[in-house]
């Protein structure tokens, strides 16, 4: 095995727990976030249940953090290690129209310096924050999914030139995602996760959801 190849490995397996958190902003789940789904990859965590609550005003877990304020911004993720952010926006071409090759694009926002957007490591796009886009019959219409858990995916859709939408599930609710917030434990050799967060819109009030996954 080539070093590199190894290190990138290893790297991924690090990264593998706060993937889990992307996955299920994107995703949603199929019947709630689903006991015994493994934390990928290379990771020896899973889920161990989840809840889902609807509230009337949505939650803030940690109103000391900056919240991003990005063109075409669909989704972030906050974590508790630092103010870090990852946004994921939707990617328009002149016309408004979203581009077929790569109609979301993922990168930091380094809230715990100097603010400045940065793109993603090579590691970090392959193995745990990237996200990837199919193409449907519809060309306003694509399916995505988070590198490390490709079997799960939402839809993102083309409302008119300029403006998209994210849709979700949780439970039995169909809901857009916000945010997500992931509070890790850094006390081992490695991080993991201790619970994932993720707040959103349900479509059918308007009300705010939340569904709180707890990781083992």
């Amino acid at each position: 095995m080539p070093a590199a190849w190894g290190r990138g490995r290893r790297m991924g397996a690090r990264l593998g727990g706060l993937a889990l958190a992307i996955s299920l902003v994107v995703a949603g789940s199929p019947a709630s976030a689903q006991e015994g789904t493994r934390v990928r990859p290379g990771s020896e965590q899973s889920v161990r249940g989840s809840s889902v609550e609807l509230l009337d005003e949505l939650p803030v877990v940690r109103p000391e953090f900056p919240v991003p304020d990005e063109p075409g911004m669909l989704f972030y993720l906050q974590r508790s290690t630092n103010s870090n952010t990852v946004v994921y926006a939707a990617n328009f071409r002149d016309d408004g129209t979203l581009d077929p090759d790569e109609p979301v694009i993922a990168y930091w926002r380094r809230f715990n310096t100097t603010g400045e957007r940065k793109a993603l490591k090579m590691v970090e796009d392959n193995f745990a924050f990237g996200i990837r886009a199919q193409a449907t019959g519809d060309p306003n219409v694509f399916k995505l999914y988070v590198v490390s858990y490709p079997e799960r995916m939402a839809t993102l859709k083309l409302v008119e030139p300029g403006r998209v939408n994210v849709t979700a599930t949780a439970g039995e609710r169909v809901f857009r995602p916000l945010y997500a917030y992931v509070d890790v434990n850094e006390d081992g050799f490695m991080p993991s996760v201790r619970e994932v967060r993720v707040i959103g819109r349900d479509i059918a009030t308007g009300k705010a959801l939340v569904e709180r996954i707890q990781i083992e």
